[in-house]
């Protein structure tokens, strides 16, 4: 590997290692404050395709709700009461009761051909999707079906394989002379 090469490959990881560091960074800012700053997209086929599919993995961001404007990808509660969150595209935003409502569409036409048939108003309303990264949800121990304790153990694997790896790629000692005779 060329000298020049090797340093790329270097500036690489670091780069990594920063937006690594800065999400995790945002993860504990937000559990801290009581939020949850990633959400997993379970539903097959999803709502949101292609925009985002099965599997991936969406950063939401607390974005204030008087802020929000049609074309920007939402995270929030299901207004009609079942659990989990829907990551759902604005159409419109309307005045209702006093307040704002924010008519939502999955970008799924198939599985979504007409807007939602709910408002979603800030009761509603979790965050707002600044990133969404395809696969990264398959690391999840929510998509594999692990709850309570057991969901330690994907993440115990991966450190694991990342030590071992680690561990694998580093360059031999040189022998000292004492070794060598």
């Amino acid at each position: 590997m060329t000298i020049r090469l090797r340093r790329i490959m270097e500036l690489a990881g670091y780069a990594v290692t920063v937006v690594l560091v800065c999400v995790a960074a945002l993860a504990i800012l937000e559990y801290a404050t009581g939020t949850q700053p990633f959400y997993v997209v379970t539903d097959n086929p999803s709502s949101m395709s292609p925009t985002i599919n099965y599997g991936g993995l969406a950063v939401i961001y607390r974005a204030p709700f008087s802020g929000l404007r049609p074309g920007t990808i939402i995270a929030f509660h299901d207004p009609r009461g079942n659990p989990g969150i829907i990551l759902h595209r604005i159409v419109a935003v309307e005045s209702c009761g006093g307040g704002i409502c924010l008519t939502t569409k999955g970008d799924n036409n198939a599985t979504n051909p007409v807007t939602d048939p709910w408002n979603v108003t800030q009761s509603d309303y979790v965050g707002e999707a600044i990133l969404l990264v395809p696969y990264l949800g398959y690391v999840s121990p929510a998509l594999w079906g692990f709850s309570g304790f057991s969901t330690l153990l994907p993440l115990s694997v991966v450190v694991i394989a990342v030590a071992l790896v680690s561990v694998l790629r580093q360059p031999p000692q040189p022998a000292t002379k004492k070794e060598a005779s």
